[in-house]
């Protein structure tokens, strides 16, 4: 198993009362834990240079997740990333030495995906040689699918 565990956490997901089923083996393990939640701009925010709300709510999406993680007895640290995730992991990765990524995105095609979700997965696997394994979400919360590198 993984011992340092950088997870980046996308819009909504962290909105689940618990830290994920099929995720907690990979966190439960890890000596450490690193959290990145980018500032997920729309599309309309991101021609308008409007990035205040998406910072807002990745900040609060990154206590979200900490509060679950401390609520199950981990102790996670991390950030709030760049609105360009490869940017966000890389800067991530600066600061910590990650033996594993765990992309928490949302499922293709639902409400909640933001544009920026698009080839994600295979965008960090190119730039990075760090074992990735994505969990994609439906709109509840629930993981749909997993896909693993």
């Amino acid at each position: 198993m993984a011992q340092r565990v950088l997870v980046l956490t996308n819009e909504d997901l962290a909105d689940a009362n618990e830290v994920p089923e099929s995720i907690r083996p990979f966190i439960d393990e890890a000596e450490e834990i690193y959290v990145v939640a980018p500032a997920l701009t729309s599309w309309m925010h991101w021609l308008t240079d409007d990035r205040d709300s998406a910072l807002a709510s990745a900040d609060e999406r990154l206590r979200t997740v900490f509060e679950h993680m401390h609520a199950g007895g981990l102790k996670p640290h991390g950030e709030v990333g760049a609105e360009n995730q490869v940017t966000a992991i890389a800067d991530a990765l600066a600061r910590f030495d990650a033996d594993l990524i765990v992309l928490r995105l949302h499922a293709s095609g639902i409400d909640h995906e933001n544009w920026r979700e698009h080839g994600i997965a295979e965008k960090m696997r190119s730039h990075f040689d760090v074992t990735t394994i994505v969990f994609y979400f439906d709109s509840e919360g629930h993981v749909v699918e997993r896909d693993e590198a």
